[in-house]
């Protein structure tokens, strides 16, 4: 343990851009590094993109070097689209591409190794429920000693955070255009490595309204509640973040998995539209998913700062979700990051603080990833369908 930990403050130590200057030995040194790490959100796809810039160290909230250095540390990477704003389908395709380049790199990177990393890291792309219990092996929610002496792992799981991106196939499914079946987009978005798809963004699109703009009949479509039933089908996690209300209480009612709200926060603390009501947290404990807390000012009201983040972990573990509680930071799709927050390099002092208010070790680890990836472990497809291109569960499952 003391090894990772002495190479984090010395790889970050020296640059006050990438992570944070050296501490006392404490708990945040050797207790609350040892845990994995699993994000939900983070907008950095999307937003690093300067010329010349990589994942690996590009100066933004979220890159690898900094997600290194936790040993084992996953992160849901979103390709943002808003139809008010963008040609989707071209953006989609244009950051699929630009997600396995930047891939690419990384793992060429990975087996040279780097300044910070010179015996190198392992990248991992997870679409299946196999391929994350691997991801994660040798682990009991803690790094133990054989783990700590393994290579460094980053892992992803790619994300697209408004549902408009399957809005082409609204037209078969309404009968106006055919294909060779309904949801062609969908299956496509499947095959292309997509495991998650948070159902709007602030535009209404063909399945669904949001929590700041209302279709005259709010909800789920009938084409959003076929969606539904589809990504269930084919193991693409649903993400509640930004959903109206009552599109919110239309997939709890109708999907026959679990589902998530990636980055949302108690309404209850913060009277934001965006964040989830009592009642709306508790049905989602009841269906098994997990909200990730958002680090976004706006949502997290009062003083704005990492002892808020906590109060948001303790009101809804004071629902009966301490199970169902995980971060999902919005990292570079905010602008404004809580005080004592500088980007990745700071998840740990979350752990730390619920470890330094009497949380068990199981209670942080599943906060820190446990509770996350155990969700996504059901939802998730089976690794055999990964072994051709062309195959799909059956229409019949």
């Amino acid at each position: 343990m003391a090894g990772s930990n002495g190479r984090f403050e010395q790889n970050n130590s020296s640059n006050n851009n990438t992570g944070h200057t050296a501490q006392s030995p404490g708990i945040s040194q050797l207790t609350a590094r040892r845990f994995p790490i699993f994000d939900a959100h983070c907008d950095t796809l999307t937003e690093f993109g300067a010329h010349g810039q990589t994942l690996y160290d590009a100066p933004t909230h979220f890159n690898v070097k900094k997600q290194l250095a936790y040993g084992q540390y996953l992160q849901i990477a979103d390709i943002w689209v808003d139809s008010a704003k963008h040609d989707v389908d071209g953006r989609v395709g244009k950051y699929i591409d630009e997600f396995y380049s930047q891939l690419d790199i990384l793992k060429k990177a990975g087996s040279a190794g780097t300044a910070e990393y010179p015996e190198g890291f392992d990248v991992t792309l997870i679409r299946s429920s196999e391929e994350l219990k691997e991801f994660y092996e040798g682990t009991d929610g803690r790094v133990i000693a054989k783990t700590a002496a393994k290579k460094p792992k980053a892992g992803f799981i790619l994300g697209i955070e408004g549902g408009e991106c399957i809005d082409g196939d609204a037209a078969s499914f309404y009968g106006r255009e055919t294909c060779a079946g309904q949801f062609c987009i969908l299956k496509k978005l499947y095959r292309l490595g997509v495991r998650l798809i948070t159902i709007t963004w602030n535009t209404p699109n063909k399945m669904s309204d949001t929590n700041i703009a209302a279709n005259p009949t709010p909800g789920l479509t009938e084409f959003g509640r076929a969606a539904i039933k589809e990504m269930n089908r084919l193991g693409i996690m649903i993400d509640l973040s930004h959903i109206s209300d009552a599109g919110f209480r239309d997939v709890i009612e109708l999907s026959g998995k679990p589902v998530i709200a990636s980055h949302s926060d108690s309404r209850t603390l913060c009277s934001h539209p965006r964040n989830l009501t009592d009642d709306m947290f508790k049905a989602l404990v009841k269906k098994g998913g997990v909200a990730g807390i958002n680090f976004c000012t706006g949502f997290l009201g009062g003083s704005k700062d990492l002892a808020q983040i906590i109060r948001h972990i303790e009101h809804f573990a004071s629902l009966g979700g301490i199970k169902n509680i995980g971060l999902g930071s919005d990292f570079d799709g905010i602008s404004e990051l809580p005080g004592g927050i500088e980007g990745a390099q700071s998840m740990y002092k979350i752990i730390d603080a619920l470890l330094k208010l009497n949380y068990t070790e199981e209670q942080a680890e599943g906060i820190a990833s446990g509770n996350f990836r155990r969700v996504f472990e059901e939802v998730l497809p089976p690794v055999e369908m990964l072994k051709s291109e062309k195959t799909l569960p059956s229409e019949e499952a």
